[in-house]
């Protein structure tokens, strides 16, 4: 007998153990259901890849789907392929619909690897995917579907794009019903990096008016920032924390702190309703000052992550980062001053990189005194304003990184910095000084030790300490302790 749900959103199964929340989907999923079309999220967790994929495509062959809608990016373009065959193959009559940052920005890869698609999903897909499943119900004109491309003819069909939804406090809450949030809410090092708590993701804005030129994030949210409304943030942060029993969340908007306004008023108001949580979140040098830090202090921030980049302002100008290294020195020592964590992303293998560069930015992260550093290797991909030649079939190899294979790829194609040394031989080199959990050395570096000591400092923070002693979860600590400390 057919099952009533038709609709299958589904998470890639190379993300079976990520403990990342597929919002994505999720909020297509809430919306679907705000319109009355039923459908799950087919997102299986704490397994192997194999054994989720096994469970997808049982589903796929019990339920026998109207519509499967995939999310997919850069690095998923194989395993959406493998599906895709499979769902053709074993229910043909199912209308396949593929979404997420790969989609919107390379749509043409779809037909350039003859993926068996019947609809890409361009941009923002909440209204999108509705208003495409109503015409194919109502067997209506799918030209007058804005945001969605489609293969006529042989050809790549894009029709009009669709524009971004303008008032964000429309969207229900995700479908957190359709996952896994005993998993999800596992004391876990991925969602305030490296502090074990507790925690997962959430969005209070939609898009980064800046135009950093690594970063593709605007061909999916664009660079208009939308914000949700204070009311509808504080009304989300009391839902989660009422149902989910969390000990802390993470802004992941590209820029928490662009409006500073909406900030105190979001916290000024949870005040109001006397709602505390702690909390992390990522934002840039340039929108903070001294009274914001306190303030977000004082409110639970736990720590402060930053797009760093580079300690050389020759390669900030490169980057289009829009800030430089005073502005960083700046904020870096705010954060010291009034021991609030803070985080620094740094890249290299950046187009015109030198090893004097490199040095510079390890001496500043050094000088700054961040509390975890994380070494990030630019690797080509579509979408960002380096005009850098891409052969399209090398991001299968990059879909493993880090492997050997793709750092042989890097070492023989895509090595931009101008330096002899390998990209592993520099990463090494920078891990050797800096601590991190994944890369741990025994190193003769007198700052590795205390770099060591300020990743962990967490645990002597007052706040940290009080969380953990009225947490509910406190056998959930112990027992996943060991099993998550290392898997940033």
């Amino acid at each position: 007998m057919k099952m009533e749900k038709e609709i299958l959103l589904i998470v890639p199964p190379t993300r079976s153990y990520t403990q990342r929340l597929p919002l994505g989907l999720m909020y297509i999923s809430s919306y679907l259901e705000s319109k009355g079309e039923k459908n799950d999220i087919l997102d299986f967790k704490g397994i192997s890849n194999d054994l989720a994929y096994n469970k997808i495509k049982k589903k796929i062959i019990e339920i026998k789907p109207e519509f499967v809608g995939i999310t997919c990016v850069v690095s998923e373009v194989n395993i959406v392929n493998d599906m895709c065959e499979f769902i053709k193959n074993n229910s043909s009559e199912t209308i396949i619909v593929i979404g997420g940052p790969h989609a919107s920005i390379c749509p043409e890869n779809f037909i350039e690897r003859g993926i068996k698609f019947d609809y890409l999903v361009l941009g923002e897909g909440e209204i999108t995917v509705y208003e495409l499943i109503q015409t194919l119900k109502e067997e209506g004109n799918v030209n007058n579907v804005e945001g969605i491309a489609f293969i006529k003819a042989g050809k790549l069909v894009k029709n009009k794009p669709r524009e971004m939804i303008h008032n964000l406090d429309e969207l229900p809450f995700p479908a957190y019903d359709k996952v896994d949030m005993k998993y999800y809410c596992r004391p876990n090092v991925w969602a305030i990096r490296p502090i074990y708590i507790s925690s997962f993701m959430i969005f209070t804005s939609r898009g980064c008016p800046y135009n950093c030129n690594f970063c593709a994030a605007h061909a999916v949210w664009g660079r208009k920032v939308r914000f949700m409304s204070p009311e509808r943030v504080v009304a989300h942060i009391e839902y989660v924390i009422k149902n989910f029993d969390i000990d802390a969340l993470y802004f992941g908007d590209e820029s928490f702190t662009v409006s500073k306004q909406r900030i105190y008023d979001i916290f000024n108001l949870l005040k109001r309703k006397n709602i505390k949580i702690l909390f992390g979140c990522q934002t840039r040098v340039n929108l903070l000052d001294e009274e914001l830090l306190k303030f977000l202090k004082n409110n639970g921030c736990l720590q402060i992550d930053f797009g760093i980049e580079s300690g050389s302002d020759r390669m900030l100008d490169i980057m289009n980062k829009q800030t430089n290294i005073e502005m960083s020195a700046k904020i870096a020592k705010i954060c010291r001053k009034i021991k609030l964590r803070h985080f620094a992303n740094m890249l290299i293998n950046v187009p015109g990189e030198t090893l004097d560069d490199i040095e510079k930015s390890l001496q500043f992260v050094k000088d700054m005194g961040y509390n975890s550093v994380i070494w990030n290797v630019y690797c080509p991909v579509p979408g960002v304003n380096w005009e850098i030649t891409l052969d399209m079939d090398d991001l299968d190899t990059f879909n493993n990184y880090p492997s050997k294979e793709a750092f042989e790829l890097l070492e023989s194609k895509y090595k931009f910095g101008k330096y002899k040394q390998s990209i592993i031989m520099m990463l090494d080199y920078l891990y050797s000084n800096t601590f991190h959990p994944k890369h741990f050395k025994l190193s003769l570096q007198p700052y590795y030790y205390r770099s060591i000591y300020q990743s962990i400092s967490y645990v002597f923070d007052i706040r940290y300490i009080l969380q953990l002693v009225k947490s509910k979860r406190k056998m959930e600590y112990i027992i996943n302790l060991f099993k998550q400390s290392f898997s940033m």
